[in-house]
């Protein structure tokens, strides 16, 4: 199965709220990290939104 991978809107804002916090972790975020996200970590299959702002990330599935 592949996984679809899109630019999400609430992934963004979550990635800009931890940058501006400095802080690591958002509610709507299912993984969340700075620097680079390990792709092993997320389901395969299914759609996975992301978001990236000031090297912080946020995935949601």
């Amino acid at each position: 199965m592949t996984t679809s991978w899109y630019t999400s809107a609430a992934a963004t804002a979550a990635a800009r709220r931890m940058a501006g916090n400095a802080v690591v972790g958002d509610p709507v975020c299912s993984l969340a990290s700075v620097g680079g996200v390990d792709p092993r970590l997320v389901p395969h299959g299914g759609r996975v939104g992301i978001g990236e702002h000031g090297g912080y990330w946020c995935l949601i599935w």
